[in-house]
């Protein structure tokens, strides 16, 4: 809520061309009622500490006026962070680093004649004074920290010390604080958790449907510790039977327990370079609801009976307990696809039949997506090598291969079921839901592709199979992938909602999230209301709490995002920086007014050629396509600003 108060103040401040306004007039313009006084007085007052609304000495408010120094070309494209794709960040809201009477912030500590200030790393917030930081305390100059601002103050107390601002450590340490990611689990949970048995008793069982016998297995990444979901297929007299099964994490974390609590309080795990933050605790992600090889398992089994032609003719969801007969990754499971099972005798008949069943069912089933309309888009992941010792030795390109599509496919299945199961039991949820592209968007996309020569005939309405012709078109080009991102920068970012809408990427009706209960508690969320419906139960969560969850985990998904980004950004600056004024391949992703964002083909690696390098050689923007080739030289590698400066070669 906060963050559509803020969105509405700025809107009435804007409209006022400069001229301030008293607490007043803003609860009067914005139509809010007497009562709302307290509540608007402390969402001003953080966005005076956030630095988009200046305070007068009068006590009015108006919009902050930056000054020159403050947007200058570098300042420009700092907000970026750096060298991810095209150096597009959105803005992450706040309000989880805000307790309503204070505000957290990383700053660097400044040591001078009186005293140490904090300089925020957030240069549109200004310095603040340390309280007590004359005398001290132990403070360095340069020392990184995290400071508490509290409300209408003008002083900031340290939260918390990191280190030396630029050492690694202390700047992971800055990222995992600013943004609120928990360290470690209370004692509270803890002691919970360990009282949880590993066993079953006689009531857990009889219950379920026993798929012990059936050929059921988990395929992953060679890292994962968490197996959420196990498959098992076999061929039926006019088809396909499909077993998606996902761990039942609501048998253990009962609503309202203190591991719950804190579920909720985290809403998603969130996978750093070198580092989980973990939703729950291990004993529960990593043993008692992981679906290791040979060990009974509970879990919610989504049933699915397809013809020949892969469409869905029925489906079933239930409780049950599996075996999963071998622990697989997505690399062995295509090298075992490619070599048509002769790399892996080991693994049996039965699995290596079942794997080229699901692989003849997934090609069915994305072939009847994608004629719907589904919107495939495959771009590549930045994944870092690293050495014995775990130092970065590289940074690469990742792309899924056959495996990770076959799961993906399969989820994605298993979602939608799930999702119709749901709404057609008249029972309210939290979907997973993508609405379609606002007109505006669609324009600017329009005349965006019509400046790289493609001519999209596409309109405020457009349709999922008419941006699959554009993709279509598009191929083949050196910038095709540029022109992908395009695309997807016009489309909206699916959210959690109570809303039952269909997903617009994926051209499908109906769909929530229900396969990742151990690291999204939104889909824990939907394994609860499963479980209503199952047992012929009342609804156990009604609609204003589902809204609350829905849009709590929407936030905190984008914030764990963002902070992986930045995790990303670090590793890869720290590594590039023994790379200065050496000379690389470059590929241009985005032209901006500030300058052109590159990837090096050495490292899969971005990083931006600010527009003040070429223009004093008399260059402009205009020389420059999209996906051309140039040769560059890096500059710097700034590890506080987690960020690549490259410069032209030549």
């Amino acid at each position: 809520m906060s963050s559509k108060r803020k969105s509405r103040i700025l809107k009435l401040l804007s409209e006022k061309n400069g001229k301030s306004l008293s607490k007043e007039n803003i609860l009067l313009g914005l139509n809010l009622p007497g009562r709302k006084r307290q509540s608007l007085h402390t969402i001003l007052e953080s966005m005076v500490i956030e630095g988009t609304v200046k305070k007068t000495s009068k006590g009015r408010y108006r919009l902050r006026r930056h000054e020159k120094k403050h947007v200058g070309k570098d300042r420009r494209y700092q907000s970026s962070s750096g060298f991810h794709l095209n150096g597009n960040s959105k803005n992450i809201d706040q309000s989880n680093f805000s307790d309503g009477k204070s505000i957290r912030i990383l700053a660097d500590l400044k040591k001078t004649p009186r005293g140490f200030v904090a300089c925020p790393r957030r240069t549109e917030i200004p310095e603040y004074k340390i309280e007590n930081g004359r005398r001290g305390k132990g403070f360095s100059d340069g020392e990184l920290v995290v400071i508490k601002i509290e409300l209408g103050k003008t002083s900031a107390k340290v939260a918390e010390r990191l280190g030396i601002s630029g050492e690694v450590e202390a700047e992971k340490k800055g990222i995992i604080s600013e943004y609120c990611l928990s360290k470690g689990f209370s004692r509270e949970v803890r002691e919970e958790v360990r009282s949880l048995s590993s066993g079953f008793s006689d009531v857990d069982l009889p219950a379920r449907v026993n798929l012990e016998k059936e050929t059921i297995f988990t395929i992953d990444g060679d890292d994962a510790k968490d197996f959420d979901d196990a498959v098992g297929i076999k061929k039926i007299r006019k088809g396909y039977k499909l077993w998606v099964n996902i761990a039942d994490v609501s048998h253990y974390v009962a609503y309202g327990s203190a591991c719950d609590k804190e579920a909720t309080r985290r809403a998603t795990s969130t996978y750093l370079s070198d580092r989980v933050v973990p939703m729950l605790p291990k004993k529960l992600s990593n043993d008692l609801c992981s679906l290791r090889p040979r060990k009974r398992r509970l879990t919610k089994t989504v049933e699915m009976d397809f013809d020949s032609s892969g469409d869905l003719k029925k489906s079933r969801i239930y409780n049950s307990f599996i075996k999963s007969c071998v622990r697989l990754t997505y690399s062995e499971v295509a090298s075992v696809l490619k070599t048509n099972g002769t790399i892996s005798s080991s693994l049996g008949k039965k699995v290596i039949s079942s794997l080229f069943l699901m692989k003849e069912l997934y090609g069915k089933l994305k072939d009847i997506r994608i004629k719907k309309g589904g919107l495939d888009f495959d771009f590549p992941e930045a994944v870092l090598l690293r050495d014995s010792t775990g130092n970065v030795t590289g940074v690469d390109r990742f792309r899924r291969n056959v495996a990770h599509e076959i799961i993906e496919e399969f989820m994605i299945m298993a979602n939608s079921v799930v999702a119709e199961f749901i709404f057609k039991n008249g029972f309210e949820s939290i979907y997973r839901i993508h609405e379609p592209p606002d007109p505006d968007s669609i324009e600017k996309l329009r005349k965006s592709l019509l400046k790289t020569g493609l001519k999209a005939d596409i309109g405020a309405n457009v349709k999922q199979l008419e941006i699959q012709e554009i993709m279509k078109t598009a191929s083949g080009r050196k910038d095709w992938e540029q022109i992908n991102f395009m695309i997807l920068r016009a489309l909206k970012k699916a959210v959690y909602s109570t809303k039952h809408v269909p997903h617009f990427g994926l051209a499908i009706d109906d769909y929530t999230h229900f396969t990742s209960p151990i690291r999204r508690y939104s889909d824990l969320v939907v394994h609860r209301i499963i479980d209503n419906i199952l047992e012929k139960k009342d609804p156990f969560y009604n609609s204003t709490l589902l809204k609350r969850i829905a849009e709590r985990c929407s936030i905190l998904e984008r914030t764990a995002e963002y902070a992986e980004r930045q995790f990303m950004n670090l590793e890869t600056a720290n590594f590039m920086k023994s790379n200065i004024d050496e000379i690389f391949h470059g590929k241009i992703l985005s032209i901006h007014p500030f300058g052109v964002f590159i990837e090096i083909k050495e490292h899969f690696v971005e990083g931006l050629i600010p527009e003040h390098f070429y223009k004093s050689r008399g260059k402009k923007r205009k020389w420059f396509e999209l996906g051309e080739e140039v040769r560059v030289k890096l500059v710097s590698a700034d590890i506080e600003k987690r960020r690549l400066t490259f410069d032209l070669v030549y």
